[in-house]
């Protein structure tokens, strides 16, 4: 099955595109179709985080090792984590910018053969040239007044 997806980028200004990609793809193929959707090279640490309707964090899914003990999910499919409408997760990509997407499965459809996947549907808007200045406003669970305690 494809996995028609939007995926929108935590700016102020609307910048999204909704894809569909093959269910069984690898999330560091995700990774990769995400980050050159939005026009960045793929090159940088990533991670997704399964989220709930409030866009909240949950569990971490790491795409890459930043310790050797830790357990990444490079090779496992997209759909142990998301295949069904309404489900969603959050992408932080590149941990110096922290661009921050937010990913929410509209449908499942039968796959095109004639259409080469991933493909994206819609594209809209143009990502700024620069990330969020203040990550910790972007980050739906940080506090308000936690945020001076972090200065």
């Amino acid at each position: 099955m494809i996995l028609r997806i939007r995926v929108i980028l935590n700016v102020e200004e609307d910048v999204l595109r909704d894809i569909e990609i093959d269910e069984s793809s690898s999330m560091i193929e995700f990774h990769k179709t995400i980050s050159s959707f939005f026009g960045f090279d793929s090159s940088e640490p990533s991670t997704f985080y399964r989220s709930n309707d409030k866009w909240e964090r949950d569990e971490e899914i790491k795409i890459f090792k930043l310790d050797e003990n830790e357990k990444v999910y490079s090779d496992s499919s997209i759909s142990d984590f998301i295949s069904s409408k309404g489900d969603k997760l959050i992408y932080i990509y590149d941990f110096l910018n922290y661009w921050t997407f937010f990913i929410d499965v509209n449908e499942s459809v039968e796959k095109i053969k004639e259409r080469e996947y991933p493909y994206c549907l819609l594209s809209i808007g143009e990502v700024p040239k620069e990330s969020p200045t203040n990550i910790f406003l972007n980050n739906p669970n940080i506090e308000e007044d936690q945020i001076s305690d972090l200065s």
